[in-house]
């Protein structure tokens, strides 16, 4: 998807924002729809974006769906309105029927409600969100294709009636295709999507074709098989073509060919779905600054509009100070701008008014983070904790919340609890699977726990990266992972030094705070057990058995206490930190493990009881 603003234009003056306009806020399901033109026409505009998303669903055999970030929609009664927030050109707002703006908190989509011109606009520029948010890494004619041919929906009662042409691509296509194989080889960088002119509509006409044939043959299945083998094994097109759609590069062209000359019609028509009107809508009366904030909020996304958006929150802020909004927007307006000590204390601001926002949270989280970055304290319990105590009011607000999960994987990583930090990161990528730098560092991840055989594939996926950034830094995490498992001396040798056992200590007698004690506790052990490390000199000792049993305490630094058979004998072994336990024959430590058989290399600290220096299982 090219990125940046999409609209239609002519000139229109410029307008401030009145504040005597009622403004109302209807709530669906799935969507929040701020508008100016009436509860009425604000229900109508939330389920025909119900219908929208149950139709992308249908197509596509998605029963989940979600977004990357919230969707705020913004319904204005005229053009007008809609000005507020268009781009500027010479001075002046540039007319628009429909506007979608992104950004990484927050999508926006604008509509003149005077205008029935702007849905084609804002479906297109959904559809592309939808795909980014619930699909892997495709192609871009497959994603401009979708857009385009998605963008066209017309619903009714009774039928949805989708994929019309796009204004102009039959005559376009009537003058001939391109070969499948260089529509196919189109990426990001290429001048036939890059350019305007002829080159680059005939891509986008062909791309929308091309959908119609995938669906009208049944063939998604092939599609799918061929984004994989390009992507997993950056196999050469005209092989991924042949292997996924059983045709040569020249088949293909001859089945396009015939497909288009079918005279087959050019639309596709499907039941609407059901049950949508009946779903509930809530709606309240928005006070008028409320409804500032919400404008405000958009016009922060827009370069054109930035210094008024935040001159809007500090006239909010001015008159009613107990805005989490107008904070949360302050913020966002200072993160822009990279005045990060500024951002980061108007969301602490924001989350203490009590903002419902999670990324509000999120930014607390990160911006702790940022400020302690490179030095010491970062790795201290405290400090994990309360960024942990962040990241989990992110997530309790928005258990899908991707950004969120990979923010608890640096704090479980910092903690070097590995094994929780990929499932964290694992989460983040199921969450966001367009995402490269989840992938890269859930890579990295699998390398700082060993597991070299899931971190090397990985690593590799990503060194065809589109993005050079991506491509480079995997090839060379690729190539250590391979070194450290030809040379598991290598990576003992950069292992992180265990200096941290002090600070604990110090920490813990200074804050009766009932998080931290766990984790310390977690680290150390509990109460008569603490401090209970073997003298220096104190022989290791030795013995096979059958793990029954492990009980795990904490969650940012694990301790656990195995209960190990042996004949008659009944052994408990602790651990003070499992991330940090040699454990040879399985890539990392589970606390669900039973009844397996084990080796165990301990040191002695009572009758039957022990710390453990390795665990061996076979």
């Amino acid at each position: 998807m090219i990125r940046g603003l999409c609209f239609v234009c002519l000139l229109l003056a410029p307008t401030l924002f009145a504040q005597n306009e009622k403004w109302v806020e209807v709530r669906s399901p799935n969507f929040v729809v701020a508008t100016d033109a009436g509860e009425k026409r604000g229900r109508e505009v939330a389920l025909h974006f119900e219908q929208m998303r149950a139709v992308f669903s249908q197509l596509l055999a998605r029963e989940q769906i979600k977004l990357n970030a919230p969707l705020q929609v913004i319904a204005f009664k005229d053009r007008k309105g809609l000005s507020r927030v268009s781009p500027m050109w010479k001075g002046k707002p540039v007319e628009l029927a429909g506007l979608y703006q992104g950004g990484e908190d927050k999508h926006f989509i604008a509509l003149d409600l005077s205008s029935e011109g702007g849905w084609p606009v804002v479906f297109h520029e959904y559809a592309h969100l939808l795909l980014n948010s619930n699909f892997p890494r495709t192609e871009p004619w497959f994603d401009e294709g979708f857009a385009e041919y998605y963008s066209a929906t017309r619903i009714d009662k009774k039928e949805v009636h989708i994929g019309d042409p796009p204004p102009n691509s039959l005559e376009l296509l009537h003058q001939g295709l391109m070969p499948v194989a260089q529509l196919f080889s189109v990426v990001q960088q290429s001048d036939d999507y890059l350019k305007s002119g002829g080159r680059r509509s005939l891509f986008y006409a062909e791309s929308w074709l091309m959908i119609h044939y995938l669906f009208d043959m049944k063939k998604l299945k092939e599609a799918t098989m061929f984004f994989t083998l390009r992507r997993t094994q950056n196999m050469p097109v005209e092989a991924a073509m042949q292997q996924a759609f059983g045709m040569t590069p020249k088949e293909f062209d001859k089945a396009l060919r015939d497909y288009f000359g079918s005279h087959n019609p050019i639309f596709y028509t499907m039941r609407t779905p059901g049950g949508i009107e009946e779903v509930t809508f809530n709606a309240r009366h928005m006070k008028d600054f409320e409804a500032e904030a919400t404008v405000a909020d958009m016009q922060q996304h827009s370069p054109d509009h930035q210094a008024e958006a935040q001159q809007a929150f500090e006239r909010i802020l001015k008159d009613h100070p107990e805005s989490a909004e107008a904070e949360r927007g302050l913020g966002i307006a200072y993160l822009s701008k990279q005045q990060f000590d500024q951002a980061g204390e108007h969301f602490r601001r924001s989350g203490a008014l009590g903002s419902k926002d999670p990324r509000v949270y999120y930014y607390v989280g990160y911006f702790l983070y940022r400020s302690v970055a490179g030095s010491a304290t970062v790795d201290d319990p405290e400090t994990l904790v309360d960024i942990n105590n962040a990241i989990n009011k992110a997530i309790d607000l928005d258990p899908e919340f991707a950004d969120a999960y990979s923010l608890r994987a640096f704090a479980l990583s910092r903690a070097r609890n590995y094994a929780q930090a990929i499932e964290a990161l694992k989460t983040a990528v199921r969450l966001s699977p367009r995402n490269e730098e989840y992938k890269l560092n859930l890579a990295t991840q699998y390398l700082v726990a060993n597991r070299y055989e899931d971190a090397i594939p990985l690593f590799e996926q990503l060194r065809s990266s589109t993005n050079p950034g991506i491509a480079e830094r995997a090839s060379a995490q690729m190539q250590t992972a391979k070194d450290y498992k030809a040379n598991p001396m290598l990576a003992i040798a950069a292992l992180p030094k265990d200096e941290d056992s002090e600070k604990w200590k110090k920490k813990a007698g200074s804050k009766e705070d009932s998080e931290l004690k766990e984790l310390e506790e977690a680290q150390h052990g509990r109460g008569e057990d603490r401090d209970k490390s073997p003298a220096p000199g104190t022989p290791v000792q030795f013995v096979k058995g059958t793990l029954v049993r492990v009980d795990c305490k904490g969650e940012l630094q694990p301790s656990a206490v195995l209960t190990v058979t042996s004949g008659a004998k009944s052994y408990k072994f602790s651990s003070p930190n499992v991330a940090k336990m040699l454990v040879i024959g399985s890539e990392g430590f589970y606390c669900s493990w039973r009844n397996r058989k084990v080796s165990v290399t301990y040191h002695p600290t009572g009758v039957n009881t022990g710390d453990i220096v390795s665990l061996e299982l076979y």
